[in-house]
């Protein structure tokens, strides 16, 4: 299941890596994409905030997940 900012976002793939590594997420890939894996749930950050997460149990599951995620990557979040 995917999640899709409402606003225009744009993120720094390898910050987002950095942080995640940080807070205990198994990370691959970054390049166009950053994969992040913990807990046995992948999720896939695009530059431009699209979030893929699977296994995706529900859409409150989903977003709640997806919620944390973009908290941590918050800070690597490029500013215009």
């Amino acid at each position: 299941m995917s999640v899709v900012p409402q606003e225009v976002v744009r993120y720094d793939l390898e910050k987002c890596a950095e942080t995640l590594r940080s807070k205990g997420f198994e990370v691959r890939d970054p390049g166009v994409m950053v994969r992040a894996s913990r807990g046995g749930i992948e999720t896939i950050l695009y530059k431009n905030g699209r979030i893929m997460v699977s296994p995706a149990e529900s859409k409150e599951v989903v977003r709640a997940i997806a919620e944390e995620f973009y908290a941590i990557v918050e800070s690597a979040r490029e500013r215009p």
